[in-house]
């Protein structure tokens, strides 16, 4: 079996170990000289995806967390994870990645802008594969200019690296003065820490970087460096795969809506295929089948996690109830950080346990019909 991955970020180099490991001869293209660059992701994981993507993890730990903190402008809950969450170095992370595929067997070509056809042939070399994984990330221009993979608009992020000691649970604040679109964030890291938020319009950026500096107690803060990047929320695309090509990772929209992060969807594509070689079934169809076997798990919070990003005021309401109504105590130490649907699932429960007379307002039960609404949507996904 031979194959070929293009584009060796995060995803292409889970799948070129992933199918390594699965007695493939893979050649591995990327246009770049270097992996892990230009770093844009925040890097946050479950232990669980760490188990998943191996060694490279481990040695890339930075920091572990017991639980997270979700906000709204107003109410906020912590939620303790049923594992530790883990923030990684993600240049460290895709350089202990190749290292590891290369004693695989994989065939690093650094350098490499190629050219691919349907029928699996990657051009200007003229080799022939039988399959074709492209992992060109968001701006990749193949899959664009052969009809597959992600089209949609992403959002912008972008983290700030504050220097200074810090430490504590991540935040996650849905506030339309610090975030449009998705959420900012707020990760100890020991020395240091990050602050970052995310935006459908880049102009707002940094204004909305100020205020969630300032929201998180660090305003006038030295930051040592700046980096992000699109952010990718979904849904997954409808079309991966053309003849022998399959898209993979952020050029697929393989990414968890409501954080826009993608290792576990990746991680978890690439384990999958590598099982179901293992249990017989054809190269090809392994791919395709755990790609869409992950997209349909991705599709089950799209619609709550979309929601959430346009009604902070729904982040409240949820926040408060959970307290309330004993659900946050009920769930403490069996949240999935990287399986958002099971949370939202359990999230309705609190809706029905007896409230506070200050839950009852129109506004809180207009959130409820929003909410309960996307559930249902996520549920037939």
């Amino acid at each position: 079996m031979r194959v070929a991955v293009v584009g060796a970020g995060f995803s292409g180099l889970m799948f070129a170990m992933a199918l390594a490991r699965a007695d493939a001869n893979v050649d591995l293209y990327e246009e770049h000289e270097r992996v892990g660059f230009p770093e844009h992701c925040t890097g946050l994981v479950s232990l669980a995806t760490v188990r998943l993507i191996g060694r490279p993890a481990e040695r890339s730990r930075l920091a572990a967390y017991e639980g997270f903190i979700i906000s709204g402008p107003r109410h906020a809950v912590r939620l303790r994870t049923s594992e530790p969450v883990i923030k990684l170095d993600r240049v460290r992370l895709e350089q202990e990645m190749l290292d590891e595929a290369v004693r695989e067997g994989v065939r690093y070509r650094p350098g490499a802008k190629v050219r691919v056809t349907p029928e699996g042939t990657v051009l200007p070399e003229g080799r022939e594969y039988d399959l074709v994984v492209l992992a060109e990330g968001y701006t990749g221009r193949l899959r664009r200019s052969l009809g597959i993979g992600y089209t949609a608009q992403p959002l912008y992020g972008v983290n700030a690296e504050v220097e200074g000691s810090s430490q504590g649970d991540f935040v996650a604040l849905f506030d339309n003065s610090t975030s449009r679109g998705l959420f900012s964030w707020y990760v100890p890291m020991g020395s240091t820490s990050l602050v970052g938020t995310a935006s459908s319009e880049p102009r707002l950026l940094q204004p909305l970087l100020r205020e969630a500096m300032k929201r998180f107690g660090l305003e006038g803060a030295r930051v040592s460096r700046f980096y992000g990047g699109p952010v990718i929320t979904g849904p997954p695309a409808e079309r991966l795969r053309l003849g022998k090509l399959i898209a993979v990772g952020d050029a697929a929209g393989m990414n968890k809506p409501l954080t826009g992060g993608g290792l576990y969807p990746s991680a978890k594509a690439a384990v999958l295929a590598l099982s179901m070689i293992s249990d017989g079934v054809d190269l090809l169809s392994s791919a395709e089948r755990a790609l869409l076997a992950v997209s349909r798990e991705l599709r089950r919070s799209y619609h709550v996690s979309k929601l959430l990003h346009a009604r902070p005021d729904i982040v409240d309401m949820l926040a408060e109830a959970a307290e309330a109504s004993g659900l946050a105590r009920a769930v403490s130490g069996r949240v999935d950080y990287d399986v958002h649907y099971t949370l939202f699932t359990a999230s309705i429960r609190s809706l029905r346990a007896p409230l506070g007379a200050a839950m009852l307002t129109l506004r809180s039960l207009e959130g409820a019909a929003k909410l309960l609404g996307a559930l249902i949507r996520d549920a037939m996904a």
